[in-house]
Protein backbone atom coordinates (compact mmCIF):
# COMPACT_ATOMS: atom_id res chain seq x y z
CA UNK A 1 0.00 0.00 0.00
CA UNK A 2 1.26 3.13 -1.03
CA UNK A 3 0.88 6.76 0.82
CA UNK A 4 -2.13 7.92 -1.85
CA UNK A 5 -3.87 4.81 -1.15
CA UNK A 6 -3.61 4.87 3.11
CA UNK A 7 -4.65 8.60 2.67
CA UNK A 8 -8.10 7.44 0.83
CA UNK A 9 -8.02 4.74 3.52
CA UNK A 10 -8.10 7.30 6.46
CA UNK A 11 -10.43 9.42 4.46
CA UNK A 12 -13.03 6.48 4.12
CA UNK A 13 -12.62 5.91 7.44
CA UNK A 14 -13.55 9.48 7.69
CA UNK A 15 -16.59 9.60 5.97
CA UNK A 16 -17.77 6.83 8.00
CA UNK A 17 -17.47 8.63 10.93
CA UNK A 18 -19.54 11.75 9.81
CA UNK A 19 -22.30 9.51 8.43
CA UNK A 20 -22.44 7.93 11.83
CA UNK A 21 -22.34 11.25 13.68
CA UNK A 22 -25.00 13.11 11.56
CA UNK A 23 -27.23 10.30 12.19
CA UNK A 24 -26.29 11.37 16.38
CA UNK A 25 -27.15 14.86 15.55
CA UNK A 26 -30.63 13.95 13.91
CA UNK A 27 -31.55 11.61 16.94
CA UNK A 28 -34.07 14.71 18.52
CA UNK A 29 -36.18 12.26 20.23
CA UNK A 30 -33.55 10.89 22.67
CA UNK A 31 -30.45 12.79 22.61
CA UNK A 32 -30.07 16.36 23.88
CA UNK A 33 -29.25 19.68 22.16
CA UNK A 34 -26.05 19.90 23.61
CA UNK A 35 -25.18 16.13 22.00
CA UNK A 36 -26.70 16.59 18.92
CA UNK A 37 -24.89 20.32 19.00
CA UNK A 38 -21.56 18.25 19.10
CA UNK A 39 -22.33 15.59 16.90
CA UNK A 40 -22.74 18.13 14.44
CA UNK A 41 -19.45 19.73 14.81
CA UNK A 42 -18.02 16.00 14.87
CA UNK A 43 -19.72 15.65 11.09
CA UNK A 44 -18.71 18.88 10.44
CA UNK A 45 -14.61 17.86 11.23
CA UNK A 46 -14.91 14.82 9.82
CA UNK A 47 -15.85 15.62 6.61
CA UNK A 48 -13.44 18.69 6.34
CA UNK A 49 -10.38 15.52 7.40
CA UNK A 50 -12.04 13.61 4.85
CA UNK A 51 -12.02 15.91 2.13
CA UNK A 52 -8.26 16.97 2.90
CA UNK A 53 -7.13 13.53 2.90
CA UNK A 54 -8.52 12.82 0.32
CA UNK A 55 -7.65 15.94 -1.58
CA UNK A 56 -3.61 15.11 -0.64
CA UNK A 57 -4.35 11.95 -2.04
CA UNK A 58 -5.12 13.14 -5.36
CA UNK A 59 -2.47 15.48 -5.35
CA UNK A 60 0.39 12.62 -4.53
CA UNK A 61 -1.35 10.21 -7.57
CA UNK A 62 -1.36 13.15 -9.70
CA UNK A 63 2.55 13.57 -8.93
CA UNK A 64 3.46 10.24 -9.46
CA UNK A 65 1.97 10.28 -13.17
CA UNK A 66 3.55 13.82 -13.73
CA UNK A 67 0.66 15.61 -13.95
CA UNK A 68 0.73 19.27 -13.05
CA UNK A 69 -0.98 22.25 -13.18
Amino acid sequence: MNKAEAYELAAQWHDKQSAMCKTVSRDEPRLGADIREKASYAASHHAASAAGLRHLAVTMRRESLGITR
